[in-house]
């Protein structure tokens, strides 16, 4: 079966992460080419890997140049299937090709469902998908409202065999830190929706119990987030914290970092289900995370980590107090993500879901 997998980026975001995961672990009943409308690194991953990847850069008037173009992509690679994987207007216009090719269409929902624009694409999903994969409870049930689409949950996979625990050094000699500082973490993208701000002004009431810490920034940023990360550097400036914070910028592989950390935290303002907070469980690394989004889907409150209200700094620095100076349940903490990553969100269920989905939307 060939299968277009179509997403609006080709950068290293977390839906991108999701959609080359997919498509590199297919196996050998599956053939996949994927489309983007700009380019970026997963573009030569995937030409390194001889799948087809292409550049669909011109709209058009009303999207019709796209439309264009990725009916010239399902004619040429003899497409079986599309995989939208994103809830965007390029999607939407990608999934109007596919529609006119009357091909079976998967549409994938990672978006906040609550957004001006997730609510208007919300009738294209109705109207052309064969079937609707939402990554999280907590978007289904906001974005349909009870309604009776044809639509499932699949959580986003983690690869446990990859993302396992395992000492590593790698923060403490990128930096020079001494080996027995503890060291906070957080992992994603430079963005406000990550709420960043409330995790430094966390750091000032940390202090004032303990400062055997640093916190380390793993992630880049986009050129239309330079202002908040601008906002970020000037906020650990005011409240004297340039010598307990680093940033890492964005790393290929985040994987002996992530096992540099004692705590991982995730202070979202809105959230579905993050990849980040899959691989620390994997890793078994107690978290911190917002109550917001599909969060709670990962992160059971007491158990494998701690749930703390949104904006809430002093929530963050109880929490991260708590671990801090309790070494036994950050240990069991860790134990307890890691086996929900292992029954839960494993990438081998995780593609035995996925490609049971696509047999079963194309007839097959």
């Amino acid at each position: 079966m060939k299968i277009l997998f179509v997403n609006h980026s080709s950068h290293l975001s977390g839906a991108t992460i999701s959609c080359l995961n997919i498509m590199t672990r297919l196996g050998e009943d599956f053939e996949p080419v994927f489309a983007t409308k700009e380019y970026g690194p997963v573009i030569e991953d995937l030409r390194k890997k001889d799948i087809p990847a292409y550049i669909v850069e011109n709209k058009g008037f009303m999207g019709t140049k796209y439309i264009r173009e990725i009916l010239k992509i399902l004619k040429s690679e003899k497409i079986d299937l599309l995989h939208l994987n994103t809830l965007t207007p390029f999607c939407k216009y990608a999934g109007l090709a596919g529609y006119l090719r009357k091909l079976p269409i998967v549409w994938i929902v990672r978006e906040n469902p609550l957004i001006s624009r997730s609510r208007r694409l919300r009738f294209w999903l109705e109207a052309i998908a064969t079937k609707i994969i939402f990554v999280d409870s907590d978007t289904k049930e906001k974005l349909l409202r009870g309604k009776n689409y044809d639509a499932d949950v699949i959580h986003n996979g983690v690869d446990v065999e990859l993302f396992k625990p395992f000492k590593s050094s790698f923060l403490f000699e990128k930096f020079d830190i001494n080996g027995g500082t503890k060291l906070i973490g957080y992992i994603g993208m430079i963005t406000e929706r990550k709420g960043l701000e409330y995790l430094i002004k966390s750091l000032p009431l940390i202090k004032e119990h303990s400062d055997n810490f640093k916190l380390i920034l793993i992630g880049g940023y986009k050129s239309n987030d330079e202002n908040y990360f601008l906002e970020i550097k000037n906020l650990i400036k005011e409240l004297s914290l340039e010598e307990d914070i680093y940033f890492t910028g964005l790393l290929p592989d985040v994987i002996e970092a992530l096992n540099s950390l004692d705590i991982v935290v995730l202070p979202s303002l809105e959230e579905r289900c993050s990849r980040s907070l899959l691989e620390s469980l994997s890793c078994a690394k107690a978290v911190v995370a917002t109550r917001v989004g599909g969060n709670p889907e990962i992160v059971e409150d007491g158990i494998n980590g701690f749930l703390v209200e949104p904006k809430n700094e002093r929530q963050i620095a109880e929490a991260i107090l708590r671990l801090l100076e309790d070494g036994e349940l950050r240990r069991r903490m860790g134990i307890e993500g890691r086996l929900k990553a292992e029954k839960i969100f494993n990438m081998k269920n995780h593609m035995i879901k996925m490609t049971t989905l696509y047999h079963e939307v194309s007839g097959r």
